[in-house]
């Protein structure tokens, strides 16, 4: 199939802040080593092969890091080396590797080479700094000729390998590890998140993902909030209220506790118990009683408070203890973490004594099954303080009031800081973060011995989790609805409590290794974001084909979201890949990350309506990783990707991990934002133009309110882009300047709808230095946040080629009457633009331009690609479309006259082959035409035959009439243009013709 004819003008970029291919080679082995690779400079300046390299930004980061120089590349002749007793975790890794970066390793035992990546257990291996925590958790990662994972537990291995993960994912091919050496550890005990399944069902799906997803940070603790009910139903009225129990038993016994709507059964927690084995994470399942227990109760309404109509237990039944114990009992034995929680939260004040009595029969009795007991804190509110508790429960410090964290640090109770003010989230509530936690806050100011306002020492408190609670029951969410609010919490606050220090980096470098290191692997459902990562994406989730992909590998993998999906071609013959945008589009480029089996280039090409395209740019890939090219603001549907042919000779395709179409360039990223002011340092308006919707700009409480930023130069744009956190503008202006001082307004917007939001406000075309955007209210009062101030020339600028065709083909898509091909030239430069096209057949190379003067009836046969292009100056663009067509010429429309016999001399005479002796009148005459398939107006003397379409085999054939005149006759041949094709000689007997 042909392809675009290569065009030069366009520019080839990298994205802003993606890191530049590994440039040093390592240095710490003497030899080249056989077997595997070693990352080379592609444009090594002087010394930098002697550069130390810095820290790794992992997730949580690194404690130390030991930079040596040069990197080790890893290729499919490396191996994952294991000593026995962590094959699994071996074997693991190496499905991860596969999923993560392509590479496809063996799990192997013995001795190391290099190339290989060793996982070592050593069970004697201690850190001082570390200590205890380094003990159970912490690893050691070292890289020279081969990468070495070693810790004390499976835990510190299974550690290591995810820091490992990260670090090769963000390489340029996901294959290359910086040279040097890591002793990591966290600082705190539990890092975790709770999920409360008990008032929403979350599949077990969901629930396998979470663990995954949580492994991968190295988040250790996942309580799991079984039972629940709402808390204010309608008439008070708890034996109507929506209720969950989420475990379901065979035992008939226990009949009617587990909910319709959802539970787990003994299989699905084994599999969740089996998952969290061997990543490192601790369910702890919670079945809360005696409050919170409208489930329950109205499973046995006997033992309920009010005559059952309560979400509490009558504690003073024994009957309420033996069926408290017999759940307990039940479903203690299928779970194997270390852990169980009882809840004991926000029961009755008034019955203290009978709580407090349970409390301890309670932790006593958890115990007797083996297991640590857990609870909620509420003896300062249920007690007036912890004497005559059980003091070897551990604590969630929930509530400053209830019982705080400074209560529990004087008590000398172990406690996990969960404090509602700073780390519960109720989804889409008006209380309690209900659009997710503040994560920028977090990163840049929280510890985990911090929460509502109180501070503890960090060697009292055993670590933090963050909370989801579904206090909303009758709205309607989904799962994944609560994920996109709280997804990004997850390596906020591993990071903060694994390295409870002052990061090290930017909330807005943090973000962006985020987006590049992902969730980690083996996700089913998480990793498929509602919103593109990419700045400026606009193909997210669009429909992606491609001429050919391997099996398991279709191009639909390139736009869903996903990190860790990819196209594979399959074949080394040229592929391309179309994306459909749904609609009419301003775009600006394409971004893509490609594998290791990268291609040599491609073209790009954009349709309006999949079947005129336009040649937009040419572009050669220098290796894997990212890729960019950008082009001037044009208007497309569609957008393809062409002529994909692998660069190494050897392989057997192309592949990529996604394909990204652009917006055009985004004018505010980088610029100089000012502001009225800030809420706190933490919130620049810088953070408004980094490109990072992760960061934001927080405005001053008071009087006037605006941000604005200088592009540096006077630059055209037409399009400002407004991404609202939760306190939104309300009614605010858009205005513009050339010296920062005189200001035009250009947009005017009011009552805008309160909650988060984007506003893409569009105008005429301005030139201008300045924007700003001034705020006269705001939708949650003095609160006034704005994540990012994007500024855009969305005006199709350049020259542009269009094509059209009129006509109708078969169902075979054949044309069977020529089509009428239409040209048009648009954009800037379009006044005055020339237009040409050229018609290529199957097979054949040369292109023969012809000026265009207006619609062209196509002919031919076969599928041929109709070439168009407008030239205005120095501007050309080129495009084509490809038509099938199988149609015979059209007789020309006009007479042309007789050729003087005059004129018929030796200068025009042709050889086409007429009969080398006389015939009869009525015979047939076949003669050979200069062209087939091509009409020739047939004169035979002055008497006229008519119009004669030229066959390729058989030449023009017709019949010598028996009135022609005897003897030699001229037969002459006009073409279409009215032009003398040539003549020649026929012999014609006399008389009339034979029978």
């Amino acid at each position: 199939m042909p392809h675009p004819i290569p065009i030069t003008s366009q520019s080839s970029t990298r994205p802003p802040s993606v890191p530049t291919r590994w440039a040093t080679t390592l240095t710490a082995a003497a030899v080249m080593i056989s077997g595997f690779g070693l990352a080379t400079p592609a444009n090594a300046e002087e010394g930098t092969q002697n550069a130390v390299n810095t820290k790794p930004a992992v997730i949580p980061s690194l404690h130390t890091w030991t930079g040596g120089t040069g990197s080790l590349e890893l290729s499919n002749s490396s191996r994952i080396v294991v000593e026995a007793g962590l094959e699994q975790i071996g074997g693991e890794f190496s499905d991860d590797l596969a999923e993560m970066t392509g590479l496809d390793l063996d799990v192997v035992s013995g001795a190391s080479a290099p190339g290989d990546i060793t996982l070592d257990l050593v069970l004697e291996d201690q850190h001082a700094a570390g200590g205890q925590r380094y003990a159970e958790e912490g690893y050691r990662l070292q890289t020279d000729t081969q990468v070495t994972i070693s810790a004390p537990t499976e835990t510190g291995v299974y550690y290591g390998t995810r820091s490992l993960l990260q670090i090769l994912v963000q390489s340029e091919g996901r294959n290359v590890v910086p040279a040097g050496s890591a002793i990591d550890w966290p600082d705190y005990q539990e890092r975790g998140f709770l999920l409360d399944v008990g008032r929403r069902f979350f599949t077990p799906e969901f629930i396998q993902d979470y663990i995954k997803m949580m492994s991968y940070y190295k988040l250790n603790r996942f309580q799991i909030h079984l039972n629940d009910n709402e808390i204010f139903p309608e008439h008070e009225d708890f034996t109507q209220a929506y209720t969950g129990f989420r475990l379901k038993t065979d035992n008939p016994a226990f009949a009617g506790l587990a909910s319709a709507d959802g539970a787990y059964d003994k299989a699905d927690w084994d599999s969740f118990e089996g998952t969290a084995a061997t990543r490192g994470v601790q369910l702890v399942p919670e079945i809360d009683v005696p409050a919170h227990s409208a489930a329950i109760v109205n499973w046995k309404p006997s033992i309920g408070l009010n005559g059952g109509n309560s979400d509490m237990l009558d504690l003073s039944k024994p009957e309420t203890i033996t069926t408290v114990k017999d759940i307990f009992n039940e479903f203690t034995p299928w779970f194997r973490g270390e852990e169980v929680h009882f809840g004991a939260d926000e029961y009755t004040r008034s019955l203290g004594n009978v709580y407090r009595d349970f409390y301890n029969t309670m932790g006593a009795h958890v115990r007797s099954l083996g297991k640590q007991p857990v609870a909620w804190g509420s003896q300062t509110v249920m007690s007036g303080g912890i004497a005559g508790y059980d003091k070897d429960v551990i604590i969630n410090s929930w509530n400053n009031g209830w019982y705080g964290l400074k209560t529990a640090e004087a008590d000398g109770v172990k406690f996990i800081n969960t404090n509602d003010a700073t780390l519960y989230v109720v989804p889409f509530a008006n209380y309690y973060h209900g659009n997710g936690l503040n994560n920028q806050s977090l990163y840049q100011t929280w510890t985990p011995n911090e929460g509502g306002g109180q501070t503890v020492s960090p060697s009292s408190v055993l670590g933090a989790q963050f909370a989801v609670w579904n206090d909303l029951v009758n709205m309607d969410y989904t799962e994944m609805d609560v994920h996109g609010l709280i997804e990004r919490s997850f390596p906020t606050i591993a990071q903060k409590s694994w390295a409870a220090v002052d990061p090290d980096r930017t909330f807005a470098q943090f973000s962006a290794t985020l987006d590049t290191v992902g969730m980690g692997p083996g996700l089913d459902l998480i990793d498929a974001k509602g919103t593109s990562t990419v700045p400026g994406e606009v193909s997210a989730g669009a429909a992606a084909t491609a001429t050919a992909s391997a099996e398991g590998y279709g191009p639909a993998h390139l736009t869903d979201g996903k990190s860790l999906t990819r196209w594979e071609s399959g074949t080394a013959d040229a592929t391309d890949i179309t994306i459909d945008l749904g609609k009419a589009t301003k775009i600006g480029g394409i971004q893509c990350e490609w594998a290791q089996n990268a291609p040599v280039g491609y073209g790009v090409e954009t349709s309006a309506d999949g079947v005129f395209w336009n040649r937009v740019a040419q572009h050669d890939v220098e290796g894997p990783g990212p890729d960019q090219v950008t082009f001037g603001t044009r208007e497309a549907r569609y957008v393809k990707v062409a002529g994909l042919t692998p660069a190494d000779a050897d392989a057997t395709g192309v592949g990529a991990w996604s394909l990204s179409v652009m917006a055009p360039k985004n004018l505010a990223i980088g610029s100089a934002a000012t502001a009225s002011g800030v809420e706190a340092a933490g919130f620049p308006a810088a953070q408004a133009v980094d490109g990072n919707s992760s960061t934001r700009w927080s405005a001053n409480y008071n009087g006037e309110r605006w941000i604005g930023t200088d592009l540096g130069t006077a630059q055209k744009f037409s399009e400002v882009t407004l991404k609202w956190e939760g306190a939104s503008a309300k009614d605010y202006t858009v205005s513009v300047s050339d010296n920062g001082t005189d200001w035009t307004v250009v947009s005017t917007q009011t009552g805008k709808a309160a909650g988060a939001r984007t506003d893409v406000i569009s105008f005429d075309p301005v030139t201008a230095r300045h924007v700003r955007v001034n705020v006269q209210a705001s939708t949650l009062g003095v609160y006034l946040s704005l994540y990012e101030l994007e500024i855009r020339n969305t005006a199709v600028n350049g020259l542009n080629v269009s094509g059209s065709l009129e006509g109708v083909p078969n169902e075979e898509g054949q044309y069977e009457t020529p089509p009428a091909l239409t040209l048009t030239a648009s954009g800037a430069a379009a006044a005055g633009a020339s237009l040409d096209y050229a018609v290529q057949t199957e097979g054949s190379e040369e292109l023969q331009w012809i000026p265009y003067t207006g619609p062209v009836a196509l002919e031919g046969q076969g599928v041929a690609t109709v070439h168009a292009r407008a030239t205005s100056g120095s501007d050309v663009s080129e495009g084509y479309l490809l038509v099938n067509l199988n149609t015979a010429p059209q007789e020309p429309g006009f007479t042309p006259p007789a050729p003087a016999m005059g004129a018929l001399n030796e200068t025009n005479q042709a050889d086409l082959d007429a009969p080398k002796g006389p015939v009869n009148g009525g015979e047939h005459v076949i003669l050979t035409a200069p062209a087939a398939d091509t009409w020739y107006f047939v004169y035979v003397e002055s008497s006229p035959l008519g119009w004669l379409l030229s066959d390729a085999d058989a030449g023009i054939s017709f019949e010598l009439a028996a009135d022609h005149q005897a003897g030699a006759q001229k037969v002459s041949l006009t073409d279409a243009d009215g032009e003398l094709a040539g003549w020649d000689h026929v012999v014609k007997k006399g008389g009339p013709a034979r029978p």
